[in-house]
């Protein structure tokens, strides 16, 4: 159909290049015969005028020219006038058969046209649910923002408690008072091995409580309390032990090494009453010295009464050997 349209167009243009000489002339110079009206209605022609300018025309009839189906009318000899009207009567066979075509499809095409438009109507609400989406996505995005600034506050909030309950826990178990340690304190005679591990663990938490105190540490005042009593309980009971120990040292025929010895064992005693009741201690301490100077007094005036005791009679000489008999010394002399 191009290819025809194409020769169509050519043979009007070689018709106009070919001129009214070939035409029959049948009103005026210019002619109006049937054949000329239709390739003459080309609109106002000024051909005087210096803008009318063939060279586009020759460019396109030139290239007309070249086509094959052109060049093969030419050859032939064929009427383009003729040629021409067939070549358009062809069209319109073509064209109405088009149209025929059309009109037996246009069921097919409103089906096609109705389809188009629910898959418009389809991509139109595909586009609103993705604008939605979008900005759904947008609204998340800024809240998992938002739940990522929550959580870095949250882990440094997380490791500050962890860090804060460390410490806290090491300070509430300095001053919190247990139960074993009462019960061992107020009930437990002294010799037993858990007075003096309780005994150790009340002299630490006497320790914590005023190294907490001396920070400003507010909750020591609901353990001063307890911890004083228990104290005290300790102190008094410390206080009986030594002594009867110490007394023990002054009864008669006593050998005071032994229970001096077994003294060792309670060592701690002392030290607890030093950290905790230094008026106890220096009492304790008191008595120990001076029991032990009665002690060591009465063995020193034994020892020396003894010593006194011890006279000879003979003074020795320079020349007197000792060991040797007197009877050596009179066979020497004599």
């Amino acid at each position: 159909m191009a290819a025809a349209a194409t020769m169509a167009a050519a043979a009007r243009e070689l018709v106009l290049r070919a001129g009214a000489s070939d035409v029959e002339e049948e009103e005026g110079p210019l002619g109006s015969g049937p054949d000329l009206q239709e390739p003459l209605q080309l609109g106002v022609l000024d051909l005087t005028s210096d803008e009318f300018i063939l060279d586009e025309v020759d460019v396109h009839i030139q290239a007309n020219l070249e086509d094959e189906l052109v060049k093969e009318a030419l050859k032939t000899g064929v009427d383009l006038r003729h040629y021409s009207k067939q070549v358009e009567l062809e069209l319109q066979q073509i064209e109405q058969k088009s149209i025929r075509d059309y009109i037996q499809e246009s069921e097919n095409i409103a089906s096609l046209h109705n389809q188009i438009t629910a898959c418009d109507a389809v991509l139109e609400r595909m586009e609103q649910m993705l604008g939605a989406f979008q900005s759904d996505l947008s609204s998340i995005s800024s809240e998992i923002r938002t739940l990522q600034e929550q959580s870095g506050a949250m882990n440094i909030r997380l490791r500050n408690r962890q860090a804060v309950r460390g410490k806290l826990g090491e300070l509430v178990d300095g001053l919190v008072v247990p139960t074993a340690l009462v019960t061992a304190i107020l009930e437990a005679p002294v010799t037993e091995p858990r007075f003096l591990e309780q005994l150790q663990e009340l002299d630490a938490k006497a320790a914590a409580v005023r190294e907490q105190e001396a920070r400003g540490t507010a909750a020591c005042a609901d353990v001063r309390g307890v911890l004083d009593r228990l104290r005290v309980k300790a102190v008094t009971k410390i206080r009986e032990f030594i002594l009867q120990k110490i007394y023990s040292f002054r009864k008669p025929m006593t050998n005071y090494q032994i229970p001096q010895t077994a003294l060792l064992k309670y060592r701690f005693f002392y030290q607890f009453l030093l950290g905790n009741e230094r008026a106890t201690a220096k009492e304790i301490r008191d008595e120990y010295v001076e029991t032990l100077s009665k002690i060591y007094l009465s063995y020193y005036r034994s020892y020396l009464g003894r010593l006194m005791k011890v006279q000879y009679e003979e003074v020795a000489e320079k020349d007197d050997l000792m060991g040797v008999e007197d009877t050596a010394k009179k066979d020497i002399l004599s």
